[in-house]
């Protein structure tokens, strides 16, 4: 009895130390993957205005893209060479098994920091804040999510956006159905063409496609409180503290140097939207030095 329980303990104590070793071998050293490819792959979104996307050029673009070209500069520095940057586009259904799988060595692109996601990836700290919010045609008079009871709300699958309109749904009683889309843009063409009634969506992604992208922006409004908090960061390979304290690094220079909020003007002040108390607040404390 006693030489079966200490084996069943020494079993159980070898089956985690494996499942640890698994880990660390399956996550691999980034850096050294890296290194031995010569490029760092970057996933992004190719319509999340103006965070990450496709220009005109069909080159990835966008605040998240240039916070990673920092970290970018950081690899080459530790790695003491030049690599190539390689870029895939990816949705919200795919973006993890991407990162999961090794296909891409970090996204950046409007992914929000969730405990749940952290049972599978890694996380930069946070770069952005916003929350979900509403988009809907300013004729429909909607002004807050009670307001449709019993309507169709567009929302990207598998995102927080979703896990939230469904949370209140049951909570409220509101029946909302829902259609999934695979990103704003068709999130934005679903709404024009009236298959949709709302689009829900990151409050501050949303208000610039609506400014910018909008076919017809004057008849739409974002609309409502915000009815999460979403704070956006560099998602990663989970079982890496290295490769994590690089990205950290690069971004907190950036947080310190000025050079963020640089950016924050430089992509977001055309669609009218300026750094917020809140963002300049996270930016400050999140300027740690080395």
């Amino acid at each position: 009895m006693h030489t079966f329980l200490r084996l069943n303990k020494s079993s159980t104590a070898a089956a985690a130390l494996l499942m640890l070793f698994s880990t660390a071998a399956q996550a691999q050293a980034t850096l050294k993957r890296i290194a031995e490819r010569g490029q760092i792959t970057i996933g992004h979104r190719e319509s999340s205005v103006p965070f990450s996307y496709f220009d005109d050029k069909k080159q990835a673009a966008g605040y998240s893209i240039e916070l990673c070209m920092k970290v970018v500069d950081e690899v080459k520095k530790k790695l003491g060479k030049d690599i190539k940057v390689g870029f895939v586009p990816i949705t919200t259904a795919n973006r993890i098994p991407q990162i999961t799988g090794g296909a891409i060595d970090m996204e950046c692109g409007t992914t929000t920091i969730t405990l749940g996601r952290m049972e599978q990836v890694d996380f930069s700290m946070p770069f952005w804040i916003t929350g979900t919010q509403l988009v809907v045609p300013k004729k429909s008079r909607v002004a807050q999510v009670e307001d449709l009871k019993g309507k169709t709300v567009g929302v990207l699958q598998g995102s927080s956006n979703e896990r939230a309109l469904q949370r209140l749904s049951q909570e409220k009683g509101l029946n909302l159905k829902f259609n999934y889309v695979k990103d704003y843009a068709e999130g934005f063409l679903s709404l024009e063409t009236n298959r949709i009634d709302a689009l829900a969506g990151d409050g501050t992604p949303i208000s610039v496609f609506a400014a910018t992208k909008a076919r017809k922006p004057a008849e739409l409004a974002v609309v409502g409180r915000l009815l999460t908090t979403d704070p956006y960061g560099v998602m990663l390979q989970r079982g890496d503290p290295d490769f994590r304290l690089l990205v950290n690094r690069a971004l907190a220079k950036a947080f310190e140097s000025g050079e963020a909020e640089k950016l924050v003007i430089k992509h977001f002040t055309p669609t009218g939207i300026k750094p917020s108390p809140d963002l300049q607040a996270l930016y400050r404390a999140q300027a740690l030095p080395d």
